[in-house]
């Protein structure tokens, strides 16, 4: 079962700035073989901004592939797949225009990042389209292991001045979870953050599907 990984590019310097060419195929390393259907830009103009956390379910579930172009972003992933070993965990990774670091995401977790810097652009390749009946939303204030760790990696962070949009404040979009398992597991992360274990014997012991 494929997990996040992270992917040193290639970049060159010298006395005009610096090139950093975005490879689409990565199979002469054997880390990556994917055909990307389209390639998207994020432009956030205020540091603190937060995007995310985004999915898409069924035939329309995305990989990505996420890349700084300028600025610097904390990026969290959160992994939505039942039948995955490590369910509901979630993963942080620190990514800026300097490092020549790609995050690979699978399909079947939720996405998304702050912005550490003014003036940040984010590219992500993505190998399924757009479907708006399809996608799905994590608040990320309902999972409070990210806002602490949120902290950890930022120290200064400044959870009054975050800039989110209207629609990324809410959950929704999980037509495979049922009420009681949502409420459940909603519980659980509260409570136990750290302890996903038990959170997975809730989820399968009431799972209908």
């Amino acid at each position: 079962m494929e997990q996040p990984k992270l992917i040193k590019s290639e970049m060159y310097d010298d006395h005009r700035g610096r090139f950093a060419p975005l490879q689409l195929h990565y199979t002469n390393r054997g880390e990556l073989d994917k055909d990307w259907l389209q390639s998207n830009i994020s432009i956030s103009d205020k540091k603190w901004t937060i995007r995310g956390l985004h999915f898409q379910n069924g035939l329309f579930a995305q990989s990505k592939l996420i890349k700084v172009i300028q600025g610097s972003i904390l990026d969290f992933v959160v992994d939505l797949r039942y039948d995955s070993e490590n369910y509901l965990e979630v993963k942080f990774y620190d990514l800026k225009d300097s490092n020549s670091l790609d995050l690979y995401v699978p399909k079947g977790f939720a996405h998304g990042f702050i912005t550490r810097t003014d003036n940040t652009i984010v590219q992500y390749l993505v190998d399924a389209p757009y479907s708006p009946e399809s996608e799905g939303c994590l608040y990320w204030k309902e999972l409070p292991i990210i806002k602490q760790r949120i902290g950890e990696y930022i120290p200064d962070f400044d959870e009054d001045n975050v800039i989110i949009s209207d629609k990324d404040k809410s959950t929704y979009n999980m037509p495979e979870l049922s009420p009681l398992i949502e409420d459940l597991i909603g519980d659980l992360i509260k409570k136990y953050p750290n302890d996903l274990e038990l959170g997975k014997q809730i989820r399968h012991h009431f799972n209908p599907f």
